[in-house]
């Protein structure tokens, strides 16, 4: 059996599923799948998903020593595959 391949023509992008938890995902329906594959199926529901904005992510955040050190959207480029991007308050 082989595993199925990401279509690369799609990009990731990002979507909120529940209040703080972030996910990269080809789509709503894919992030919803990945955050029930940790929470449990049926935690969350299609209601529950939602994109992430493009301000929320070009916010430049802080590291633990406070200096400007990346952005949501550096995270997400740098994602190579669909999964769990960040926990992050909305």
């Amino acid at each position: 059996m082989t595993t199925p391949v990401r279509d690369l023509t799609r990009p990731l992008l990002a979507f909120w599923v529940g209040d703080d938890d972030i996910y990269a995902a080809e789509d709503e329906a894919q992030a919803l799948a990945l955050a029930n594959a940790i929470a449990g199926p049926g935690t969350y529901g299609l209601d529950d998903v939602m994109p992430v904005s493009a301000d929320t992510l070009d916010d430049r955040l802080r590291d633990e020593a406070g200096r400007l050190a990346w952005t949501l959207r550096g995270l997400l480029l740098d994602q190579k595959e669909p999964g769990y991007l960040a926990g992050y308050e909305q």
